[in-house]
């Protein structure tokens, strides 16, 4: 009896485990703290955003970003535009509280347009802190320009 609990208990662990990746996978929960991630809504009130950066990658090269978050707020946009959809940049989000979002490419918030535009939210408040982002040069041919 205890042998087939045991079994039971693991193969719901399992089954629990593979639920969170699949919401990983499709972008929307990201961890256990409330934390989401989703393509930027249009229109409505503007969530805060990284601060417009303006830079340059090659192919295979990593820029890391910065942005404090000192007040209280429940969503964070992150738009990394670069508008060459041949060219193919990959984008990670980094919390102060451990969190990693991410990797993301040019599909993420739905298009294809060189652009990745998200809101990361936490009804319980985004992490005050730094929060770090790096823009990696997946698939660029030459220099690329970009936002953040």
């Amino acid at each position: 009896m205890s042998k087939r609990l045991g079994i039971v208990a693991l193969v719901l662990l399992v089954m629990a485990s593979c639920a969170v990746v699949s919401a990983q996978e499709q972008g929307n929960v990201v961890n256990g703290n409330g934390y989401q991630v989703q393509p930027a809504h249009d229109g409505g009130m503007t969530p805060i955003s990284i601060q417009t950066i303006y830079s340059t990658i090659t192919q295979g090269a990593m820029n890391r970003h910065a942005k404090d978050v000192s007040s209280y707020i429940t969503t964070l946009n992150v738009d990394l535009n670069w508008g060459k959809p041949t060219n193919s940049l990959q984008l990670k989000v980094y919390s102060p509280d451990g969190y990693t979002f991410g990797p993301y490419y040019d599909n993420a918030d739905g298009s294809i347009n060189g652009r990745i535009n998200l809101d990361i939210t936490n009804n319980n408040g985004i992490a005050q802190g730094t929060w770090y982002y790096e823009v990696y040069g997946y698939s660029v041919s030459g220099t690329q320009a970009y936002t953040i």
